[in-house]
């Protein structure tokens, strides 16, 4: 069956399959005047750790309730589960094999495809971003030599390098004090991206006392990692070392959400929330040994690429939420259409979800995900998963299995027909069919480009 994944199809099925409950409608209503967009991305944050989606602890309470007032996508799929090249497909909606194809040390946004910065800021936007990260960079930096994500921002303040949520938020404000409406706003936070570890200040909410490793008390997961891929010393990694560590990212969390309580509030104080789309997501997520693995980058399975989505639309009736599977290149387009912002004949590749937010047929049923050697596909319950180097598939049910412990991959199962023929169509559409094992060693080689760089160990 897999040998098809290599051929590819020739032609390319609109799937308009509805899933999911309709019951619960919202009213959006028709843009009189540009709205603002506030565009905020949690590096790291996995959907499965936010009690918004129904974990067990109390991680974000704040952004439980803003919840209430927005669209939800309870299966939003990142394109990858890396920053790189997450973030630009999310800038660009564009998958990721468009990225992953330049050359060594490339990681930016190339020139050929319009950003969402660039987009709005030719229609009379003040595009600015705020950029904890060490991968989004405007300059150099040792894990991003080549930069790139600077295009089309009027400013872009990288001087809150790995820092906290209190910094970006501070810098965010300070230039929002001099920046006019319309503006276009991009915060890329840190928390809760490894080391797993709040401002001293911080009262922990979940972790306790740990006796054993110091690594592990200072929430650096590296050493597994060096263990499991790097040949680094060996260590007696215990269910209790993996939950501490476990702990202290959702301490980070928590952390985060508070301090996103406080940007709120003051966007609200000075007038901009109500006036402003509000975006709400994260790159991807992370592992703590589900998978045989700690960390990100290497694997599509929901630890990864399972991440939040929420959208607050000025004067909107009511919140709602959405089953259908959908995905973060989709994120472009529905701001585009939410500011009635005309795209035809762009060349994006993600499609407006605005149609879900009153309760219609979605475009598309199907997400994919693209990261190293695995490819993916997902209708929201059932998740394929292609070990493109190995030539063998697993396929799990999501809605039984969410941590995907369990393979029900066999040749006769009732799902997975349809889903490699939908895998083999997105294949086909991005590329990659016609020479997969390129495809295949060109996304694995920028995986170790990133291990080269000290980024991923």
């Amino acid at each position: 069956m897999w040998t098809a994944l290599q051929r590819g199809f020739a032609i390319l099925l609109l799937a308009v399959v509805a899933v999911g409950c309709r019951a619960q409608l919202t009213t959006v209503p028709e843009t009189a005047s540009p709205n603002n967009v506030i565009f905020v991305l949690v590096d790291t944050l996995r959907a499965d750790h936010m009690s918004a989606h129904g974990y067990h602890r109390d991680t974000t309470p704040f952004l439980d309730l803003l919840a209430q007032s927005a669209v939800v996508f309870e299966h939003a799929r990142s394109q990858a589960g890396c920053t790189f090249p997450s973030v630009n497909s999310i800038m660009t909606s564009r998958y990721p094999f468009d990225f992953v194809q330049q050359g060594t040390g490339e990681m930016g946004i190339p020139e050929a495809y319009p950003t969402l910065a660039e987009i709005l800021g030719a229609r009379g936007y003040r595009t600015v971003a705020v950029s904890a990260s060490p991968i989004v960079r405007a300059t150099p930096s040792k894990e991003n030599p080549s930069a790139g994500f600077d295009r089309g921002f009027d400013v872009f303040d990288e001087t809150c390098l790995w820092g906290s949520a209190a910094c970006v938020n501070k810098r965010a404000l300070n230039l929002l004090d001099r920046i006019e409406e319309p503006f276009f706003l991009y915060l890329h936070y840190m928390d809760p991206h490894g080391h797993y570890k709040t401002p001293r200040s911080y009262e922990h909410r979940f972790a306790g006392a740990y006796d054993g490793y110091d690594f592990i008390a200072a929430g650096d997961a590296n050493p597994i990692a060096d263990m499991l891929f790097n040949d680094g010393p060996v260590f007696d990694i215990t269910d209790r070392d993996i939950q501490h560590l476990v702990d202290l990212y959702d301490d980070e969390i928590r952390y985060f959400d508070e301090q996103f309580e406080t940007l709120v509030t003051r966007l609200r104080d000075d007038g901009l929330f109500d006036q402003s789309i509000i975006v709400f997501t994260s790159d991807h997520g992370e592992e703590f040994l589900e998978h045989g693995q700690v960390g990100h980058c290497r694997g599509v399975w929901e630890t990864l690429t399972r991440v939040p989505l929420f959208i607050k639309v000025p004067g909107m009736n009511g919140g709602r939420r959405v089953d259908d599977a959908v995905q973060l290149v989709d994120i472009l387009p529905t701001l585009l259409a939410l500011l009635g912002i005309e795209n035809t004949g762009s060349g994006l590749e993600g499609v407006s979800l605005r149609s879900l937010f009153e309760g219609d047929e979605p475009l598309r049923e199907y997400a994919y995900a693209d990261q190293g050697k695995y490819r993916s596909v997902d209708d929201g319950r059932w998740h394929l998963i292609l070990d493109g180097a190995e030539s063998t598939a697993t396929l799990f049910d999501l809605r039984t299995d969410p941590l995907e412990q369990r393979d029900l991959y066999s040749s006769n199962h009732n799902e997975l027909n349809r889903l490699s023929e939908e895998l083999n169509l997105w294949l086909d559409v991005t590329g990659q069919s016609l020479s997969f094992d390129e495809a295949v060693a060109a996304n694995m080689a920028k995986v170790e480009e990133l291990r080269a760089l000290g980024y991923l160990r």
